[in-house]
């Protein structure tokens, strides 16, 4: 009793060590993991908010220099002196003017080569307007109307912003100019109505592009632009980070606060962060666009390398315990495997002696209860045969009175009648007709024989009834050599003449047909009869399914005779049915298995 308590005791200590080190193991490992993904994520959203809020500034900077130098130009006296003399339709512009819109010019962009692209000045209606690109100054014809109509969208505004887009006057004068500038411009004049003029200024595609792919946020993350008017973006990513530009200008324009992040999935489902800053100049965002996946490099190997290490640490637990519960588990888990194998129905098992502990009682419990489980089977399905043969022999016992009292009741009206002949004639095929019922006690004949007696009856009932009815049978020769349970037709064919051949006034015919299906003996036996309606066939049909449970009541002793028997003798899937309808007659089918 000591050895088992010891071993008692130690199988809960190591039921209790496994379950607390893989604990201990599991905590130590996920808050190392959470607080270092924690960091990292900290780290990560840090890194691009500075970006995107150092982007901002320098953007807002530069383009603040571009105001500045519109407002400069805009209140040039210079320019103004110009404007006015120029209100005079008769006035014709000198060299002297031109000379002035020049240093009206160099005074706004001390250094314009690096960031504006072109300029356009025009005041006063039907004069042209003075266009300079590259040191270059030319005279065009241009429309106030589309800048009238923006500016009347947003009123409150003096200086307005044309996002990226292509140069309508350097297009105008070079077809195969395709360049791309970023515009801002000022009406000049009291209002929208009055306007009289524009300064205009268009700056370099070069300049924002610098800007916006300069810093490297990861792989597939970028810088981007956004304003009502669109979406200024340059670096290619892979298709399944890709977001619609139309989904996120909508998406950053809606936010009402001038700074922060939100999460957007793409039609790839793929999680994007996004996050913004808002230029203090036009208030336009600078946005930058990483996916989340990208974003948590990091904290994937900190995620990969603390679920390594707490493999390697779960492993060590294991085999450390495996060592210790060897040879306390293993006895446990060979018997759980001989239940596994009982459960699967095998009972041949050999049990080994195992010391005198739990192990060796539980041992040799299970061997006693199987060696008992054996002989309770090997007694139930003796009892079973012995259940299943008087059950079926006492059906074949049945049917025999049944039929003989039909036989010699018309042998009676045959010598009545004094029909000496057709009565001797009757008994001789009766005698022929029982010898084969006999079948020296065997319950399984041939089917040749079974056809054999079946003609022996026919013989008896044409004596009986007259030409009332013919009859044929077809049999397939290979299955003459099937065996089947005796006394199988002849309630068939007595229930074909009697409910079939009684209730027509024509001639009747019953046909019987045998063939083989598959590993199965089908045989068929048809008339011409009245027939059932589909009430009666659906209702017999059912009985046939049900008849091992209900009895001969539900659709007679002959049918229910017959039916049990070929259930008992070949399985539930075998047996009788029917097929009938009204005046055509009916067909019992018989199917037994080959033996």
């Amino acid at each position: 009793m000591s050895f088992i308590r010891n071993r008692s005791l130690k199988s809960s200590i190591l039921r209790l060590f496994i379950p607390i080190m893989t604990l201990f193991v599991f905590i130590t490992g996920l808050f190392s993991y959470l607080l270092a993904s924690d960091q990292l994520q900290q780290n990560a959203f840090t890194s691009i908010s500075d970006t995107v809020s150092q982007t901002q500034s320098f953007f807002n900077d530069k383009l603040t220099d571009v105001v500045t130098s519109l407002t400069i130009l805009d209140s040039d006296s210079d320019l103004s002196d110009i404007t006015t003399r120029t209100q005079n339709p008769e006035y014709q512009l000198h060299t002297d003017d031109y000379l002035l819109l020049n240093k009206a010019l160099n005074r706004a962009f001390p250094d314009r080569g690096a960031l504006i692209d072109s300029t356009l000045l025009y005041y006063n209606y039907d004069r042209p307007a003075f266009y300079r690109k590259d040191d270059l100054t030319v005279q065009v014809r241009i429309s106030l109307e589309p800048y009238k109509l923006r500016q009347a969208t947003d009123p409150t505004s003096v200086i307005h912003w044309l996002t990226l887009h292509t140069d309508p006057v350097a297009k105008s004068l070079n077809n195969n100019y395709n360049g791309k500038v970023v515009s801002l411009y000022k009406l000049l004049g009291k209002d929208v109505d009055n306007s009289k003029g524009i300064i205009l200024f268009n700056i370099k595609d070069s300049f924002f592009k610098t800007i916006l792919t300069t810093p490297t946020i990861s792989n597939n993350g970028y810088l981007c632009l956004v304003s009502e008017d669109g979406l200024i973006s340059y670096k290619k990513i892979a298709d399944k980070y890709d977001i619609k530009d139309a989904e996120l200008q909508a998406q950053i324009l809606q936010s009402k606060q001038t700074s922060g992040q939100m999460t957007i999935t793409n039609e790839y489902g793929k999680e994007m962060l996004v996050v913004y800053d808002t230029l203090r100049i036009n208030r336009w965002k600078i946005a930058a666009v990483i996916p989340k996946e990208e974003l948590l490099n990091k904290v994937s190997y900190i995620k990969y390398l603390s679920l390594a290490v707490m493999s390697v640490l779960f492993v060590i637990v294991i085999l450390f315990s495996n060592v210790m519960a060897n040879f306390i588990t293993k006895p446990i888990i060979q018997l759980t495997r001989k239940i596994n194998t009982i459960e699967e129905g095998h009972l041949d098992i050999e049990f080994k002696e195992y010391p005198n502990n739990e192990i060796g009682v539980l041992n040799r419990g299970m061997r006693d209860m199987l060696q008992r489980i054996k002989q309770l089977l090997v007694q139930v399905e003796d009892e079973q045969e012995k259940k299943r043969s008087a059950e079926l022999a006492a059906l074949q016992f049945q049917i025999r009175p049944h039929f003989l009292y039909n036989t010699l009741y018309s042998i009676k009206h045959l010598i009545e009648m004094d029909e000496k002949q057709e009565a001797s004639q009757m008994v001789s095929a009766l005698a022929d007709f029982f010898r084969i019922s006999i079948s020296k006690g065997s319950e399984i004949i041939p089917v040749s024989q079974e056809i054999e007696h079946i003609n022996h009856y026919f013989t008896i009932q044409q004596m009986r009834y007259g030409d009332s009815f013919t009859y044929s049978i077809k049999v397939d020769p290979e299955l003459l050599d099937y065996k089947m349970v005796k006394l199988t037709l002849q309630p068939l064919v007595e229930n074909a003449i009697y409910h079939g051949m009684k209730q027509i006034r024509r001639k009747g015919h019953i046909r019987i047909v045998g063939t083989i299906q598959g590993e199965d003996g089908v045989i068929r036996v048809e008339d011409n009869g009245a027939g059932m309606s589909a009430e009666q066939l659906v209702h017999i049909n059912r009985a046939l399914l049900e008849v091992m449970n209900k009895g001969e009541e539900a659709v007679g002793f002959g049918v229910c005779n017959v039916h049990k028997r070929l259930q008992l003798n070949y399985g539930m899937s075998y047996g009788l049915c029917y097929e009938s309808s009204p005046e055509t007659g009916t067909v019992a089918i018989v199917t037994f298995r080959k033996q």
